[in-house]
């Protein structure tokens, strides 16, 4: 057993009425961990071995665990034994089958989730449907474009994980994505990447979330620059929150204009933007985009050696994040001995084909096209095959490298304000992931936009001060009318036992004026909150005053209060109230 790390014995079936054990070593292969079945025993011979055996291999993948990915310096490591890790993957997402062409605006037209985009790993049978052929092009990461939250992945990323495949997942939905022209960062968007992150943050072949792709054309003050910054800030501040594991955002752009040799600028500016400043508000990683490699291209006819060059003092990780040429007849993958060269591979982690599954009109850009349970291979498909066995990159291990590249200087060009955070009260106040920039004016900038509130760093907010002032005021008026009427009754009891001891000094005015006084205003509450009683009271009301006198006010005669004087018994009763 050379090679093999002995782990536990497993129970693999007991559904044929007979037990079967095996002993589950595991060896490592290149970049991923492959189970195997050493030993087999049984009491006797099942007759259906093939059935047996699919049963085996299911429980097999149902304890297969990938080591974490985690970043050091500019590079991916195994978590486990710290060897470099280097990307070798493909865009996984299907459209909606009954639109071909998969256009953004045929997708926002859509009117739910399932209609506006297909959740490649929620779908347990097509991910078993996909595996092996995703395994003979040597593919150990997919990406998806988006996912539905809501729904289970368990099954696909278990599937995923025991072919030795990671996922990268893009948070942003189609119709909720931060946007070039008009940027926001809102509740919607805040809780829609949330809810992404809570559903795939316990797998640990999650690789990394993409908090936007091609989205920041500026990165001024009104671009869309810092409205993605501030995502990345907010997205790390909440896995920091939640106590998850330290799980790389990122953010991909395209780096060379089209097919030319040319470092797109606005791009530059993008990936230097979002690797500068306060290390909370930075991106993890950097994905680009080279559609310019086709046949006939060369490392250095492609623009590769350019891009190459700019990004060889990044401080973070880098890969191509879709690459393949952008005409879909001159596509060879050539590229594949390029990118995991030495020279790119000192550089770059990898890359990710554009794309798995074909979509749109010949010659679409797929390696395959499905129909149902059945895949059929195009011929593309061997080239990427042909090319990936072909390579082996060679890296380093994480005892062995000293990260040497520091962050991005800040363009002159960026802002350093950022948009808040639209869910701030759900960051606890120990998480400092505000920039040192932010302010609290809500005055406009010099550009002119307006400058939203940031979130409190410490103490108690504005609002919750003036509302415990109040509430202080309030209650000092309060007891203040509480001892008012207690000085009152006070003193009337003291005026009553007075009358009591000496009859004939009692003030008999008085004593009527504050009985027909108390007595109105006692009925007035019961009216208030009940109309019998309002009737009631009433009635009562004239019942007491018939036995009255006038009677005047002291000191002033011309204040008089009639009493009525016709009789209790004449008051008539209405329907229903008894007496």
């Amino acid at each position: 057993m050379n090679g093999f790390t002995l782990l536990r014995p497993v129970l693999l079936d007991s559904t044929l009425n007979s037990k079967w054990y095996g002993v589950v070593h595991r060896s490592e292969y290149r970049t991923h961990f492959v189970p195997q079945i050493c030993v087999l025993q049984s009491k006797k011979f099942p007759e259906k071995l093939d059935e047996t055996m699919k049963t085996i291999s299911k429980n097999l993948a149902r304890s297969q665990i990938l080591d974490a990915i985690e970043i050091y310096g500019s590079k991916f490591f195994f978590s486990g034994n710290g060897s470099q890790f280097f990307i070798k993957g493909v865009i996984y997402q299907q459209v909606p089958s009954d639109d071909e062409q998969g256009s953004v605006a045929t997708n926002l037209a859509r009117a739910s989730a399932d209609d506006l985009y297909v959740d490649p790993l929620s779908d347990a049978t097509s991910c078993e449907r996909d595996i092996p052929y995703l395994q003979r092009l040597q593919t150990n990461v997919v990406r998806s474009y988006g996912i539905d939250p809501s729904k289970n992945h368990s099954q696909c990323l278990d599937e995923l994980a025991n072919a030795g495949i990671y996922v990268l997942v893009d948070l942003p939905a189609p119709g909720l994505t931060i946007g070039n022209n008009n940027p926001v960062w809102n509740d919607a968007l805040y809780d829609r990447y949330t809810q992404v992150i809570d559903a795939m943050h316990n797998f640990t072949n999650l690789l990394g979330f993409v908090v936007g792709d091609n989205v920041v054309q500026g990165i001024g003050q009104d671009d869309a620059g810092p409205y993605i910054k501030a995502a990345v800030r907010d997205m790390k501040a909440y896995i920091r929150q939640k106590n998850y594991r330290a799980i790389p955002v990122g953010y991909v752009s395209d780096i060379i204009q089209g097919n030319s040799q040319v470092i797109d600028p606005v791009s530059k500016d993008a990936w230097q933007y979002l690797n500068c400043g306060n290390p909370n508000e930075t991106i993890d990683f950097f994905g680009g985009n080279a559609v310019s490699f086709c046949k006939g291209s060369s490392y250095e006819s492609s623009g590769y050696s350019n891009a190459t060059g700019e990004l060889s003092d990044y401080s973070i990780p880098t890969f191509l994040a879709g690459y393949g040429c952008s005409n879909g007849h001159e596509r060879s993958f050539d590229e594949i001995k390029a990118i995991y060269s030495h020279t790119m591979a000192s550089v770059w982690s990898g890359g990710i084909i554009y794309e798995y599954f074909k979509q749109g009109p010949d010659p679409g850009y797929g390696l395959v096209s499905v129909a149902g349970s059945e895949v059929s291979i195009l011929s593309n498909f061997e080239d990427v095959s042909t090319n990936m066995a072909s390579v082996t990159p060679t890296g380093t291990s994480s005892t062995s490298y000293q990260p040497s590249n520091t962050a991005a200087s800040c363009p002159e060009a960026g802002a350093t304000q950022l948009p808040p955070n639209p869910r701030a009260a759900v960051v606890s106040a120990g998480t400092s992931s505000i920039s040192s920039t932010s302010s609290t004016s809500s005055s406009p900038s010099a550009t002119g936009s307006p400058q939203l509130p940031q979130p409190a760093r410490g103490g108690l907010p504005t609002g919750a001060k003036a509302g415990i002032g109040v509430g202080v005021v309030v209650l000092v008026l309060l007891l203040a009318a509480i001892l008012f009427v207690f000085y009152k009754r006070k003193l009337a009891n003291a005026k009553r036992r007075d009358g009591t001891n000496t009859s004939d000094q009692w003030n008999k005015n008085e004593l009527a004026a504050d009985s027909v006084d108390r007595e109105a205003r006692g009925y007035n509450h019961m009216a208030a909150s009940n109309p019998r009683a309002e009737i009631e009271g009433a009635m009562l009301n004239r019942e007491v005053a018939a036995d009255r006198p006038i009677v005047e006010a002291p000191g002033d005669s011309a204040v008089r209060t009639e009493m009525p004087t016709k009789a209790a018994d004449s008051v008539s009763t209405p329907p229903g109230i008894s007496r």
